[in-house]
């Protein structure tokens, strides 16, 4: 079979399409056909060197949908034939091994393509809001990055929760996009300070959760917009750079800061089925929906991987296999 694969760290002429051996299943273990693959900036600094995953050589991709081919011996509610979604390494492939506890079937209503690229974008936006955020009906939620793939979810989530939400983002056309998906305020980042910004909109109180992924001085700016016993969750930092935090900044106000990564066992403590099984009603009523920038065929993977480096993405970009 045919599977997008790394034997080195580097730029994106590193990936390359090789024939590489079907996986063997384990008993835990589903394997998927798959029709689409999400390409995540996560699947960008891996390629790098700059996210953890399997040795070299491997293969790449965090994310898919397909059909089942074989459910192994301890895997129960999956069946062969069945259409799902599921996260696992090696996604990038035309077939991939993944956990019995981070597979979810999907309604025949959801188009198969849009399924690969939902699974991470959806549950890291639910579980930051909910599961580590704690979000409130009635808060305001600061959303960092708001035109990328788990922020255009946040923004929707946050709003269908009760919230009133302010979004960043860099264009006029990332910012068009943030409003059209029910994000109150607009800061483009570029121009204007967004600290500042926040402080106006809240009447200098700050906001009580605040979703950032960028890291250095983004985050620490963003600490100080939390209100007074408010929460930043962080679950991420694309721009690759060191956070001086000021201890003052967190603790006069009695702000919380947490961090949260979907990389972990299913056997934790976030309830993955639990949150799909609450978003996929609101997805099949139209309060939240995947927003797809591109989709591309698995040959043009370093096309998808330079557009997510360059910043250029407005949504989710998608695999085809």
């Amino acid at each position: 079979m045919k599977a997008v694969r790394v034997n080195e760290f580097g730029d994106v002429d590193v990936l390359k399409i090789e024939e590489v051996d079907m996986p063997v299943p384990r008993s835990y273990h589903v394997l998927i056909k798959v029709d689409s693959a999400g390409v995540n900036y996560a699947d960008v600094l891996r390629r790098g060197g700059n996210y953890p995953g399997p040795g070299l050589p491997t293969s790449m991709g965090l994310e898919c949908a397909g059909t089942v081919t074989e459910v192994g011996s301890d895997v129960t509610g999956i069946s062969v034939g069945q259409r799902v979604m599921g996260m696992g390494p090696g996604a990038h492939a035309e077939y991939v091994a993944v956990n019995g506890g981070l597979i979810f079937p999907y309604p025949d209503s959801l188009d198969s393509v849009i399924a690969g690229g939902m699974p991470i974008v959806f549950l890291t936006a639910h579980h930051i809001l909910q599961s580590r955020g704690h979000m409130q009906s009635g808060d305001t939620v600061l959303v960092q990055a708001g035109a990328s793939g788990v922020g255009t979810v946040l923004i929707q989530l946050a709003k269908a929760w009760g919230a009133k939400v302010i979004a960043t983002a860099s264009t006029q056309e990332k910012l068009d996009l943030c409003k059209s998906l029910g994000a109150d305020v607009t800061i483009n980042y570029t121009e204007a300070n967004f600290e500042e910004v926040v402080k106006e909109e809240t009447g200098g109180d700050g906001v009580q959760l605040v979703a950032e992924c960028v890291g250095g001085e983004v985050l620490e700016k963003s600490v100080r917009c939390v209100a007074s016993f408010g929460r930043l969750v962080s679950y991420g930092n694309a721009s690759q750079t060191p956070v001086n935090l000021k201890a003052s900044d967190i603790t006069t106000a009695n702000r919380t800061v947490i961090g949260f990564s979907m990389g972990r066992s299913p056997r934790g403590s976030l309830d993955h089925k639990g949150a799909m099984d609450e978003m996929f009603p609101m997805i099949a009523e139209g309060k939240v929906r995947l927003v797809v920038d591109q989709v591309l065929p698995m040959a043009e993977v370093g096309k998808a991987h330079q557009h997510l480096a360059n910043r250029g993405a407005k949504g989710k970009v998608i695999l085809t296999l």
